[in-house]
């Protein structure tokens, strides 16, 4: 009965108000009064239950040798109530025209087990959550939904040779998508809900998958099931609690070509704005790659939404360029209106504020729509991938005047009062009034609201926002109305605080356009040194206070109390001392640059120059110059300090070998050539593993071919040396090689006999 009242009160208000609105208002108005029973489901304090156990029936053909039967894993992931959480039915390939099945059976149960199972009455709407490949798509006569009853348990009979089935349940089952149906309910290839209305009392609802005769082994996903009931607490009306993901295809694609994805899509909806999901349309344009955010209860008309994305490739975001960017409201799986496309005049796309490539894209929903479809594909484009951090849905901000733009002030005389008044209320809706724009305290609840007549002069705002009915979070942004009763003026002036040599620009909060603000250096100030509602002081190196005076032009009175004392308190930077380290250093090297100052975050302006760790040990990776910064965070103390150290990394010298070097046995010098000399090598060493050959030091190096002198003594063997070579930067490079001494084959003797 409550509902009811209130949803008649709100008829009466929203007839009343749109008969002076435009005609697209009246037609919503309309909507509103020919679809009573809808509404009421509206606003009905509903929310998901979901089956709690499952059953399963896995059978196939014995051969000798193996078997070939249906198998479910992970199977009670399908009744955990965890919408991220799905079992995986699987069916191997079919033999001599016999192939398995496996049925996942999902019952609503009071306790959690079989015995404790539920009736479900007829007519009641069930909704199973799956994931379906693209290669089912072609095979869809292998796929069965249907309601069930009386699931029992099942021994298993399994001969050696033949059908038969392992141990589970069974049940008795109502199919309700079959061959000769589900094609029209099954549109693409990934996560999807599909919707039943089972037409006798039920249990549960069973999912089964058959294997194919042809060469395709078959899989699907088992998300959960659920039936929406009346709930007794507030719920999350507006909350994302489910995301739907995958590809479908369109009139010049087909299954073949869905080459899309959707790579971690809950990031879209978790409460992490660093964390996003990826929409890639891969390869093929002809399909549309597809996010739906899934909501906990419908909307209201013109309820906004708030989407955070991003173009993979950082930088401008031109929704123009998107390839077939689309987003599609839907109520109850039907489409909620027309699409937002890329170029519509209703989408607000901004820089998110502190990001340089993340942005909102915010826009109003005429319709009614409990999920949200985005989509890309289809087309070709500039940009065919997204990132998309964040969807939330918001009611719309109330108003009190009919442009939402003006702020309704309204002023009165000490011992007056005047209303404000709700211009574009929606049903299933509170409307509260508060006396500060966040928390504060509740001073009303209804579509107007008239401050006491009491107030003592001075201005006051108030804030009033939008509640949703049984809905536990979902408030619109609050709207503040000004209230002025006339007599003396108030001032504010917030303080600030600033580093040593900066200015600080002091504004008047909420300043009135009747007044004049004259700023003085003392409190005892006679002369203002400057008039007007916004002060920046000079550079500052110590803290220092102002005083502000208002003056109402048309009475002359000034702010209770004197001039307001305005501080601006100046901290000082970190005495953080210069870096101590090296500024020259060798491709491949290591140093340890230190500051003694504590707490400081070390950082480099080109990792790929040269690297720095949390400890200051700085690795130079190639030739370049870079500069290793050590910054210190502001604490209340002092402000941020950075201080910086230039590096030089100059480059190892290179050189290719030639082949294998080899001297015959006796013989004392032999020759290394190399080529491709870079980085200009100019000294060159030698040592030998084990110090088996005389070492050479520093000598210059030769053109084309270096020499090498041995012992005519030294043994028959393969010795390993190490070359090592340095340029005139000091920087060296070790190359090793190997040297062969070859056995010199015996002269052969000859017998004349």
């Amino acid at each position: 009965m409550f509902v009811l009242a209130n949803r008649q009160i709100y008829f009466s208000h929203y007839f009343k108000l749109t008969l002076k609105r435009r005609s697209c208002q009246f037609f919503l108005v309309f909507l509103l009064f020919f679809m009573p029973a809808y509404l009421y489901a509206q606003c009905e304090n509903t929310g998901r239950t979901y089956a709690n156990f499952q059953g399963a029936y896995l059978d196939g053909l014995s051969v000798l040798g193996g078997s070939l039967y249906g198998n479910i894993a992970n199977a009670s992931n399908a009744v955990n109530g965890q919408v991220k959480d799905a079992s995986t039915l699987s069916v191997p390939i079919g033999v001599l025209g016999l192939t398995g099945s496996a049925t996942q059976f999902l019952e609503f149960t009071n306790d959690g087990t079989n015995a404790g199972k539920r009736t479900i009455a007829a007519n009641t709407t069930i909704t199973v959550k799956l994931a379906l490949p693209k290669e089912l798509l072609g095979l869809l006569s292998n796929f069965e939904i249907g309601s069930f009853t009386d699931l029992h348990p099942v021994s298993a009979s399994k001969p050696l040779v033949g059908y038969g089935y392992d141990s589970g349940y069974d049940a008795t089952k109502s199919p309700i998508y079959t061959a000769a149906n589900i094609a029209g309910v099954i549109g693409g290839a990934g996560e999807m809900e599909i919707t039943v209305t089972p037409t006798q009392a039920f249990n549960g609802i069973y999912i089964k998958i058959v294997g194919a005769v042809v060469s395709t082994a078959l899989s699907i996903k088992i998300f959960h099931a659920y039936i929406l009931e009346p709930k007794t607490g507030s719920v999350n009306c507006d909350e994302a609690i489910d995301v739907l993901s995958g590809v479908k295809p369109t009139s010049l694609g087909g299954i073949a070509n869905l080459t899309g994805s959707v790579t971690n899509p809950f990031n879209a909806i978790d409460a992490d704005l660093n964390s996003f999901a990826l929409i890639d349309v891969g390869t093929s344009v002809l399909n549309q790659v597809y996010l739906t955010a899934v909501f906990n209860k419908p909307s209201q008309p013109a309820d906004s939404v708030s989407i955070i994305l991003e173009n993979p490739g950082g930088g401008l975001l031109d929704l123009s360029l998107l390839t077939g960017f689309t987003i599609q409201p839907y109520l109850n799986g039907v489409k909620a209106g027309s699409a937002f496309a890329n170029t519509s005049t209703f989408l607000d796309l901004k820089l998110l504020p502190g990001s340089s490539s993340k942005y909102s894209l915010k826009f109003a929903v005429a319709n009614v729509y409990d999920r949200l479809e985005i989509s890309m594909g289809g087309l070709t484009g500039a940009f065919s991938r997204l990132r998309i951090y964040d969807i939330k849905r918001k009611l719309v901000k109330p108003r009190t005047l009919a442009d939402p733009s003006s702020t309704d002030e309204k002023m009165v005389c000490q011992g007056q009062t005047a209303t404000f008044a709700i211009q574009n209320a929606q049903t299933c809706t509170e409307y509260k009034w508060y006396d500060a724009e966040t928390g504060g305290n509740l001073i009303h609840t209804g579509l107007t609201f008239a401050p006491p007549n009491t107030l003592k002069p001075g201005d006051y705002n108030y804030y009033v926002q939008a509640n949703r009915t049984y809905c536990l979070t979902p408030v619109s942004e609050r709207l503040r109305v000004k209230f002025k009763v006339n007599a003396l003026p108030v001032v504010s002036v917030p303080g600030t605080i600033i580093c040593s040599g900066s200015s600080a620009t002091l504004s008047v909060t909420a300043p009135d356009a009747g007044y004049t603000y004259n700023w003085y250096s003392s409190s005892s100030g006679v002369t203002p040194f400057y008039t007007g509602t916004t002060y920046t002081t000079p550079l500052l190196t110590a803290s220092t206070i102002y005083y502000i005076e208002a003056v109402n032009t048309a009475t002359g009175c000034k702010n209770a109390g004197g001039a307001q004392a305005v501080e601006v308190k100046v901290k000082q930077y970190a005495p953080v001392p210069a870096i101590s380290g090296a500024t020259v250093m060798c491709a491949g090297t290591s140093t340890t640059f230190t500051n003694v100052y504590p707490n400081g975050v070390w950082s480099t302006t080109d990792a790929g120059t040269a690297t720095i760790d949390a400890t200051g040990k700085v690795t130079a990776i190639a030739a370049g110059n870079a500069v290793i910064s050590y910054t210190v965070a502001e604490d209340a103390t002092y402000c941020a300090k950075k201080v910086d150290i230039p590096l030089a990394v100059n480059p190892q010298p290179n050189l290719t070998l030639g082949s294998e070097i080899s001297i015959c046995e006796g013989l004392t010098v032999t020759k290394i050539t190399y080529s491709n000399a870079v980085f200009n090598p100019v000294n060159y060493r030698i040592s030998w593993a084990g110090n088996l050959l005389p070492a050479v030091l520093n000598q210059a190096l030769p053109a084309n071919e270096i020499t090498i002198n041995i012992p005519p003594t030294t043994p028959v063997a393969v010795y390993q040396g190490v070359l090592t070579i340095k340029n005139e930067n000091g920087c060296e490079r070790a190359i090793p090689f190997s040297l062969r001494v070859k056995l010199v084959p015996h002269k052969p003797t000859v017998s004349i006999n």
